[in-house]
């Protein structure tokens, strides 16, 4: 996609919210910004922020069957972001909080 695109520079991982001790990422193409930190994964580079390195202990990135697919791990001391009342719902999240 970014050898199609010359808008673009880089692919842009972005943490968006947790909610159950599961975290959704947006990616993204996206160009540089002061503050970014940049990486390669053999010859794609990749953007990110502090705040992904904070709230992710491991990010795992699959493409199967034309489709990405996306694994968090959240650090051992990131607790439910749930409160007592979103227990049952987890706030939009499937299942009960303590299921995930």
């Amino acid at each position: 996609m970014l050898k199609l695109n010359n808008e673009y520079d880089s692919v842009r991982l972005m943490f968006v919210r947790s909610c159950c001790k599961t975290t959704k990422i947006d990616i993204y193409l996206d160009n540089f910004k002061t503050g970014d930190i940049k990486s390669n994964i053999g010859d794609i580079p990749l953007l990110y922020d502090e705040t992904l390195l904070s709230k992710i202990k491991e990010l795992t990135i699959a493409y199967s069957d034309s489709r990405f697919w996306i694994k968090t791990t959240l650090p051992e001391d990131i607790k439910s972001h749930c409160s007592t009342s979103e227990k049952k719902s987890c706030s939009g999240c499937s299942g009960n909080c303590g299921s995930h």
